[in-house]
C-alpha cells in the first residue's frame, strides 16, 4: 500500500516537473503559429513588389521601341532605364534570397556606381536631339541629327564634377575649403565683372556632336556599369548574423568568419558629392573585429548605409 502511494507521489512530482515544459513548448508553438503569417505575408509582399517593378520596367522598354515600329529612331533612355529597374528588382531579389532569416548581407560597391549621370546625360541628349531639340545637318548625302552646343557644354561639365569628385575623396574639412573656394573664386569673378565675359567666350565654343556619338559613348559607358554593380559587386558582401560575421572583400576571395560579439561598425559618409547627391545616401563602412583574428575592415560605397546600420542594431537587440 505504501509502494502504490510513493508511486502516485513520484509521478505527481514528475508531472509537476514537466508541466512548465509543455508550456514553454505550447508557448514556442503559438510564436512559430503567429510568425509564420508574418513571414508569408512579407514574402507575398515582395513578390508583388518585384512583379510591379518588372511591369514598369516592360512598359519602358516597349515605349523605347515604339518609335522605331513607327519609322524614327530607337529611343536609348526608356530602355536603358527598364533595363536599370530590372537591375535593381534583380538585386534585391539576390539579396533577399542569401541573406539569412535572423541576418542581414550587403554589398560593396566600385566607383563606378557613381559614373550614372555620365551614361544618362548621354542617352538623354541623344534622344532629345532625335525628337527635334537638336538640328539636322546632311552628312555624305544623308541627314544626321547633332546636339545643340550647350547640351555638350553642360554633359562635359557633368561628366568633370562627376570624374572630380569620385576620383578626389574629399572629406570633413576638406570639402568644407573646397566648397568656400569655389565661392569665392565666384564671389571675385561676380565684383570684378569677368562672369560675362567668360560665359560668352564658353558660349561660343563651337562643340558639334552628333546623336550617333551620344549613344555609343552612353553604351560604353553603361554596359560596363550594368555589369559591375548588378553582377560583380554582389560577389563582394558581408553578412551579419547575431553569432557571426561571414565577409568576401574581393571578388574570388574565400569566406571569413568572425564574432559579431563586440564588432565596432563606423559609417562614412561625408564625402558629399560622392555619397549624398551621387549615392542618394550611400557611404564607406568600417568594420572593427575582435578575437583570434582582430582586424579593421573597410567596405566602400554601401548602399542605403543608415538603414544597414539600423537592421543590424535591430538584430543586435534580439541576441540581448
Amino acid at each position: 500500500m505504501n509502494e502504490e502511494i510513493d508511486n502516485d507521489d513520484s509521478s505527481d512530482s514528475l508531472d509537476n516537473e514537466s508541466s512548465p515544459l509543455r508550456v514553454e513548448n505550447v508557448e514556442e508553438k503559438d510564436r512559430a503559429d503567429q510568425e509564420k503569417p508574418k513571414k508569408s505575408g512579407a514574402i507575398n509582399k515582395r513578390n508583388k513588389v518585384a512583379i510591379n517593378y518588372g511591369i514598369v520596367s516592360a512598359i519602358l522598354v516597349i515605349l523605347s521601341f515604339i518609335p522605331f515600329f513607327l519609322g524614327n529612331d530607337f529611343l536609348i533612355t526608356p530602355f536603358a532605364l527598364g533595363v536599370c529597374i530590372l537591375g535593381m528588382t534583380w538585386y534585391s531579389v539576390k539579396r533577399k534570397r542569401d541573406c539569412s532569416d535572423d541576418g542581414i548581407i550587403f554589398y560593396s560597391h566600385s566607383q563606378i556606381v557613381y559614373y550614372w549621370p555620365i551614361w544618362l546625360g548621354a542617352f538623354l541628349i541623344s534622344d532629345l536631339s532625335v525628337l527635334g531639340f537638336g538640328f539636322e545637318v546632311i552628312v555624305k548625302e544623308g541627314e544626321q541629327s547633332f546636339a545643340p552646343s550647350k547640351f555638350t557644354l553642360f554633359h562635359l561639365l557633368v561628366t568633370g564634377i562627376v570624374i572630380f569628385f569620385t576620383t578626389v575623396n574629399l572629406r570633413g574639412v576638406w570639402a568644407i575649403v573646397f566648397g568656400v573656394s569655389a565661392l569665392a573664386v565666384g564671389l571675385t569673378l561676380s565684383v570684378l565683372n569677368m562672369w560675362d565675359p567668360v560665359l560668352q567666350r564658353l558660349g561660343n565654343l563651337e562643340l558639334y556632336v552628333n546623336s550617333d556619338f551620344y549613344r555609343a559613348l552612353g553604351a560604353v559607358v553603361f554596359i560596363p556599369w550594368l555589369m559591375v554593380v548588378f553582377l560583380f559587386d554582389l560577389r563582394r558582401y558581408f553578412h551579419f548574423q547575431p553569432s557571426q560575421i561571414t565577409m568576401v572583400r574581393e571578388i574570388g576571395e574565400g569566406e571569413k568568419n568572425f564574432d559579431s560579439f563586440g564588432a565596432v561598425m563606423e559609417k562614412h559618409n561625408d564625402n558629399y558629392v560622392q555619397h549624398i547627391a551621387l549615392g542618394f545616401g550611400s557611404g564607406d563602412l568600417s568594420i572593427s573585429t575582435h578575437g583570434g583574428e582582430s582586424d579593421t575592415i573597410t567596405f566602400p560605397n554601401v548602399w542605403r548605409i543608415n538603414k544597414v546600420l539600423k537592421e543590424v542594431s535591430k538584430i543586435r537587440e534580439k541576441r540581448g
